[in-house]
């Protein structure tokens, strides 16, 4: 019976699939996977240098974007697309729309900058930004993890589940830069034993003014950890 309910479904969706096109997340054209179309792809917003070599946001001149100057532990960053349109429209559908097959194409896109970064690529172990757990139980996901796993198969670095956020932090979104920082203070835990002189590679999905990212890094240096890096799926500009 469930090998028949499992062809069924396969039946179902490939019928589906004939019936009803794939439309591109960002123009609606038709395509043939259903997330992003060639045309679309060619225009996201990819990040070039010059870098901040702390964070990965674009900078047009220094070593350092100015909020890394203020306040960094993070040891080096990376991010592919800037958060900007379109990309923060791929971002929204991810992290909201249940578009979870978008994991495949920020992550394999994140594993290629980690795979050529000299730097990135020394990382031991990949570890995902967590999300509360109540947050995590009303989304189904938590879209960090989701590229983690992705990057971790692309990379061939172990992924581990090292934090836990302990407490149920206010969205960012509207928050200032310093309450941004006083938000997240304290809201996150090393769960996991392990990662003393390891080099590890947080993963997020957007890097705004990068108070979460900073902080998860201040909690696992405190833990042990010799250097914390970071990549992300896109981040504001500088």
């Amino acid at each position: 019976m469930r090998m028949l309910g499992g062809s069924l479904s396969r039946f179902v969706h490939t019928a589906l699939d004939f019936l009803l096109p794939h439309m591109c997340l960002l123009c609606e054209t038709e395509t043939t996977d259903g997330l992003v179309c060639n045309n679309c792809l060619d225009y996201l917003p990819v990040v070039t240098s010059p870098i901040c070599h702390r964070c990965g946001r674009p900078i047009k001149n220094g070593i350092t974007c100015r909020l890394c100057k203020r306040v960094s532990v993070l040891d080096h960053g990376r991010a592919w697309m800037l958060f900007i349109p379109p990309s923060d429209k791929l971002i929204h559908h991810f992290k909201y729309r249940k578009k979870t097959k978008l994991a495949q194409l920020m992550g394999r896109a994140m594993a290629t900058l980690i795979r050529t970064d000299h730097i990135l690529n020394r990382a031991d172990m990949i570890v995902p930004v967590p999300l509360f757990w109540w947050k995590k139980l009303h989304r189904g996901y938590n879209q960090a993890v989701l590229l983690s796993h992705v990057i971790s198969q692309e990379t061939n670095i172990r992924e581990q589940n090292t934090m836990s956020r302990i407490k149920n932090t206010k969205t960012q979104t509207r928050l200032t830069e310093r309450d941004r920082r006083n938000n997240v203070k304290n809201a996150f835990a090393v769960q996991a034993n392990g990662i003393e002189d390891k080099r590890i590679l947080l993963i997020d999905d957007v890097l705004t003014t990068g108070a979460t990212i900073q902080e998860c890094a201040h909690v696992l240096k405190n833990a042990g950890a010799c250097e914390v890096y970071s990549c992300v799926a896109a981040i504001t500009p500088g």
